[in-house]
Order: structure tokens, then sequence, then C-alpha cells
């Protein structure tokens, strides 16, 4: 009888995870480049399993724009391999060619001999479903954000397990059909060393670098421009802010400890904005007073404009996953005001409750953040105790450890 095919230098049972060998995890994203938290998740959550000694793969998608392999340089420094993925799309009316793609995907996935498939974009489930079944490698699905689909039925089974960045996220996917059972939540994590307090020269030089006046109120949203993440609700309590800021605003923490003339407040934007958003945009922008906002491109390093801010605003419409800003901004000492909604009102729990606020209510939102730019002039211990509620609850060290029990725990046994 012909052994065509069959390795028999590596036989199926050694695919089990043993002290001679730390266990292989297949990373499944969409791009390296870090266009938004989910890609810097991955990345940094890479970085800590090789650090932890595990064997990792990462597939992945070229980018959508510019170079293909944009972002590749930051995994080729962590050594791990790196693999194109397949089209991870699945459609009803391309449903057998895509299903064909999926099973050569899976036979790929096979030859790395991994222990457990770790996919970070649920919305790519069926191709996550399909691979994994072909590779016979268990299936992790990381929940960084709101269900994709009304109801998943049978697409929620298999040997597949979940993490859900938050309870908020856990309570909607399992409304959509996965099994309670089957969800371990493990909020996020922030490096607090990447996201430092600053120093009264750091905050200095951040705004001179900006051009903002050291005596001016100033409020930070970073992130992608667009209404979901509740922009122009942002834009239209901005309008409130000025309308009142001058009657109730006292001066800001100036750096220098002297007293300084009050200065009307500014708002920072930073972040990309979409073709199809920019118009509304910027008709929220015109209607506003020159020079009330300071808009800026999107950029990775954003720990100089946390430095410039007094205030972090996060007024997301949809609920967001996790709110990763928000423990960058605290973990910075920086007070943030953001929807009480899904992963931010998670995170603003306890003492940090009254920072929350319905964005869509832009009256409520345009009073939050006056109360709260009172509140960090006015409490010098803010800024610490935003830092250290951050490290105690979210810092790296609590996220790790609930992924690699995870993982280890849904790999191949």
């Amino acid at each position: 009888m012909s052994h065509r095919g069959i390795d028999r230098r590596r036989p199926r049972r050694r695919h089990r995870t043993t002290a001679a060998r730390p266990p292989r995890v297949g990373v499944v994203t969409n791009g390296l480049a870090i266009t938004g938290g989910v890609e810097r998740c991955v990345l940094e959550d890479t970085r800590e399993l090789v650090a932890a000694g595990l064997d990792v793969e990462v597939w992945h998608r070229p980018a959508v724009s510019g170079p293909a392999d944009a972002g590749r340089a930051a995994y080729d420094d962590l050594g791990v391999r790196l693999h194109h993925a397949s089209d991870y799309r699945f459609g009803l009316r391309s449903a057998v060619g895509d299903a064909l793609r999926f099973v050569r995907q899976g036979l790929a996935v096979r030859r790395a001999r991994l222990d457990v498939l770790w996919l970070n974009r649920p919305e790519f489930l069926p191709w996550g479903r399909l691979v994994s079944t072909v590779a016979g490698v268990p299936l992790v699905v990381h929940l960084h954000h709101a269900p994709n689909y009304a109801r998943l039925g049978l697409l929620a089974g298999g040997r597949t397990e979940y993490l859900a960045v938050s309870h908020a996220m856990a309570r909607a996917w399992a409304a959509a059909g996965v099994p309670p059972q089957r969800i371990t939540v493990v909020p996020n994590g922030v490096d607090t060393d990447a996201f430092p307090a600053s120093t009264p020269h750091q905050v200095r030089a951040a705004r001179v670098t900006l051009g903002i006046d050291d005596a001016t109120p100033t409020v930070l949203y970073y992130g992608r421009l667009t209404p979901s993440k509740g922009v122009l609700a942002l834009l239209e309590a901005w309008g409130r802010v000025l309308a009142t800021a001058s009657d109730r605003l006292p001066v800001t923490t100036v750096t220098t400890g002297a007293t300084a003339p009050r200065r009307e407040p500014l708002l920072v934007l930073a972040g990309a904005l979409r073709p199809g958003d920019a118009p509304a945009v910027q008709r929220a922008i015109d209607a506003l007073p020159d020079g009330s906002v300071l808009v800026l491109p999107e950029r990775d390093d954003v720990v100089p404009l946390l430095h410039a801010a007094d205030l972090v605003v996060v007024p997301s419409i949809e609920p967001e996953g996790f709110g990763r800003v928000v423990v960058e901004a605290m973990s910075a000492g920086r007070p943030v005001v953001a929807a009480a909604s899904g992963g931010t009102g998670e995170i603003l729990a306890d003492e940090w409750a009254r920072f929350t606020v319905d964005p869509e209510d832009t009256a409520a939102l345009a009073k939050k953040v006056l109360d709260v730019l009172d509140e960090a002039v006015h409490d010098p211990s803010l800024g610490a105790r935003c830092r250290e509620w951050v490290r105690e609850h979210y810092g790296p060290e609590p996220h790790l450890a609930g992924l690699l029990r995870a993982l280890r725990a849904h790999g191949r046994r």
C-alpha cells in the first residue's frame, strides 16, 4: 500500500503541547499596519506572547492602501513568521468559491502544525470556522467589537471558544448566539510605561509644538473622525462649551505655576477622516468660531497629544468594545469623559462613573466637559489617581495572564 502524503517524521500525536515544545499559536488579523485599536492590540499581544516563550505565526491581509507590507517591520523585529492570508470575506452568492478558497487556506494552516488558531477579526468567523476545521486546530475568536451578525446559529459551534474584551461584548455576542459558557472575558491592557505621566517640561514642549498657549484649556479627541465615534455630537457640544466657558472656566493648569490670563478653550481632533465623512465634519467645524478647533492628521505617537491636553473625550455613539483610548489617556494622567455604554462605561466604574455621559445628549456632554475641566484644575491628585486606576485594573500583567490562560486552555490537549 502506498504511503505517499503521510509525514512519518512528525506523527499526529506529536501535535500535542509538551514541555519539549512551546505552544504554537497562529494569530489571524487583517492588515499589519496600525490603523485602529485592534491592530495595536494584536501587535502588543503578539509581542507579549513571544516574550512569554510561545511560538507565534501571523496570518494577515495586504494593506488596502499604501505599501502592501505596511506595518511588517514591527513583526519582523519580533522574529515571527508571517503569511499572507486568503480573502477572509464570505458571501452567499459566492459561497462555493469562497468555501474552496477557505479549504485551500485551511490546508496551508494545517502544515503549520498549530496548537490554536487565534482569530482577531470576529467578522470573519466563517473563514475561521472552516479553516480551523480543515486544519484540525481549535479556534479562539477574540470579540473586539459588537456582533456583525444578527443570529450566528451553527456558525458559533464547533471547537470554537471566544474571548471578549469586556462584559458588554460578552453579553452582546451571547445575544447573537454564542453559547455564554464558551465566552471568557479578558479585558484589554495597556503598557503604562508606553503612556507615561507628563512632567511640566513635557507639557510645555508638547504645547509649543502644537502651537497651543500654556493657559488654554485643551480638550483632545483622537481616533477615527466619524459620526459613529461621536465626532459630530462632540462638535455640536463644543459650541455649547464655548458659549458658557467664559463664565465658569477657571484658568487651566499652568505648567510654570504662574498665573496666566484666561483663554478660550480649544478642541483638538486628531485622526483619520474618511472622504465620505469629511463634508459633514467640515461643516460642523465651520459652524464654530475660528480657532476653536485644531484638526491634526492621524498619528501613531499620541503621547505628546495626551501631554498637551487637560482632558480627553471618547464620545462614541456606537458602544465601544473596550475603550483603549480611555486607558491610554488615564495612564498618561489625563481624566476622560466617555460614553456610559459599552466598554468605556465598564472601564469608568466606581468613582469614575461620574465621568460618563450619553454623548447624544449634547447639552449633557458639554456640561460634563466643563465640569471635568474644573475638577482637573482644582484637584491636583486627579491625574495620579487616573494612572493608578489603570495600573491596577488595566495594566499589561492581568491582560497577558488572562490571554495566556485562555490560549493554553483552548489549544490542543
